[in-house]
């Protein structure tokens, strides 16, 4: 009101209320009751962007929320992940000095960019709504998922300059939000941004999307090395040889980086389907890994083991239920407990059981 008795304009036209940070038992903070959390000693120990992510995670409007370091610890290690980042990329990139030949020529450069403009497009709508949990949710997850774990190490054999250039470009500027001081000391070391401010610079402008099939194609060449690094994990093989079929043309295209991604020792073109080795199911290609028959067996005993575990807790829990003093001396949320639980444990069983069933060749 002061305000606009002195300029006559009203100083505001939005008010965020956000809740109250809670000590980490969901307590209300107080000098009373000594539980107050110094901000100071988490800045020293882990730094202000780590602190301002770690307190949105989650955060939700108007709400409140406690105060969980891990969340802390887990931002710090998102920073240190966005540095390393920069550092591989601007090795690569060099002497770059303008990202003037922007240009995609692998599949995985197509799929980075479309990925980059539907993020970048989302970010943007849930700051504009005051959604801030959920914009650094989608850039944490674009940043450690995308970036680092696919784009990263398929652009390994074939670099783009001008593309990985862009990519680290534009997740510092859809990033500097919520880690202002760590973007902004990663960009002052950018080649092509010499003399300027990441605090001033435009959001970012992606391309259009680039070549769908490309997009699709690298899609499925993530569903294959996907399901390969599951298998080569549970079987305990390191690094098994994958066959295909001579006719796939998506295989027979990306051998090399199937073969990388997915810590192969080879790719290997059949002329025939064989019925040895434990054949992907999840991707839309015609292929299997050579795991040995015994890998095979010992899987399959453990998931018994497994299977008559779970079906013990059922049992426990079925008995349970059908005691009628239990449920009816019982607490109600107790006695929901207990069939959440067990509803819980026949879904385990039923995973088991079809995991199960996808390796038993007998």
């Amino acid at each position: 009101m002061f305000g606009l008795y002195n300029t006559g304009k009203v100083p505001f036209t939005s008010v965020y209320l956000h809740g109250l940070i809670l000590d980490e038992h969901g307590q209300k903070m107080s000098k009373s009751k000594g539980n107050v959390i110094n901000p100071m000693d988490i800045l020293e120990a882990y730094g202000s962007d780590a602190l301002r992510m770690g307190i949105i995670t989650g955060m939700s409007a108007g709400n409140n929320q406690p105060f969980g370091l891990p969340k802390v610890v887990g931002a710090r290690n998102f920073a240190n992940k966005l540095w390393n980042i920069a550092r591989y990329i601007e090795d690569k990139t060099g002497d770059l000095k303008n990202l003037d030949g922007l240009e995609p020529n692998t599949a995985a450069d197509h799929w980075v960019l479309s990925k980059l403009q539907q993020i970048t497009t989302e970010t943007a709508s849930h700051i504009e709504a005051y959604r801030f949990a959920e914009a650094y949710e989608l850039v944490y997850h674009f940043i450690w998922d995308d970036v680092a774990d696919w784009y990263i190490e398929a652009s390994k054999d074939t670099p783009n300059r001008e593309v990985l250039g862009y990519v680290l470009q534009s997740i510092l500027q859809l990033t500097h939000p919520f880690a202002p001081f760590v973007t902004e000391t990663i960009w002052q070391t950018l080649a092509w941004q010499e003399s300027t401010l990441l605090a001033t610079s435009s959001w970012p402008e992606v391309p259009a999307a680039g070549n769908s099939r490309a997009v699709k194609e690298f899609e499925d060449v993530k569903a294959i090395v996907t399901e390969v690094r599951y298998l080569a994990k549970i079987f305990k093989t390191d690094k098994p040889t994958l066959y295909y079929k001579v006719t796939d043309k998506l295989i027979t295209a990306n051998t090399e980086l199937i073969r990388t991604l997915g810590k192969l020792d080879a790719v290997v073109s059949s002329p025939t389907d064989i019925t040895s080795g434990v054949h992907l199911t999840q991707a839309k290609h015609v292929c299997w890994l050579d795991i040995a028959v015994d890998k095979r067996e010992q899987y399959l005993t453990e998931l018994a083991g497994k299977q008559t575990a779970q079906q013990k807790v059922i049992t426990q829990l079925e008995a349970r239920l059908s005691n009628k003093a239990y449920v009816k001396n019982a607490p109600k949320e107790v006695v929901a407990q207990t069939e959440a639980q067990l509803e819980s444990a026949r879904k385990v069983l039923e995973n088991i059981a079809g995991e199960y069933h996808r390796f038993d060749k007998k």
